[in-house]
């Protein structure tokens, strides 16, 4: 039996032209598939010990506020970044940090504030700020499938 009609076949099965077009919310699903897989990453790094103190949870409305101000994403990315250095066994969590930027949405203006402060070679203070960012984009990237989705 000739292969031919078997390559043929598979040839015509993964062809572009056959494939399901790739819609907005399609790609804009894919891409937050990857970006959340490296948030999740990035979790389950800052969940290994040593753990953190009892009052770990606690975060001033001051740096919460900084957190989720949308123009302030990328430079509290940065902060988290340069932060990262400072710390030991973190070297997983920094070459992750540096694919999370694509992830970020786009600021409309300008930061009006500095970005957060991370207390150097803290990583309670690191952890805990970078958990509440990252659940924040999440949040914010869950929010706006959803609303693609809808429309």
């Amino acid at each position: 039996m000739s292969r031919l009609p078997v390559l043929l076949l598979l040839h015509l099965l993964v062809s572009p032209g056959l494939q399901a077009p790739m819609t907005q919310t399609t790609s804009l699903k894919t891409s937050w598939a990857k970006c959340s897989n490296m948030i999740d990453e990035i979790i389950t790094h800052l969940n290994q010990p040593p753990l953190p103190s009892p009052d770990f949870n606690n975060l001033n409305e001051e740096d919460q506020t900084i957190l989720v101000e949308k123009n302030l994403r990328r430079s509290n990315l940065e902060a988290f970044s340069k932060a990262v250095k400072s710390l030991q066994n973190a070297s997983a969590i920094e070459s992750i940090l540096k694919n999370l930027p694509p992830c970020l949405p786009m600021a409309t203006a300008a930061p009006t504030r500095p970005p957060i402060r991370i207390t150097n070679g803290d990583r309670n203070d690191f952890r805990r700020k970078l958990k509440f960012y990252l659940k924040t984009l999440e949040n914010e990237q869950a929010q706006t499938t959803l609303s693609l989705e809808i429309s």
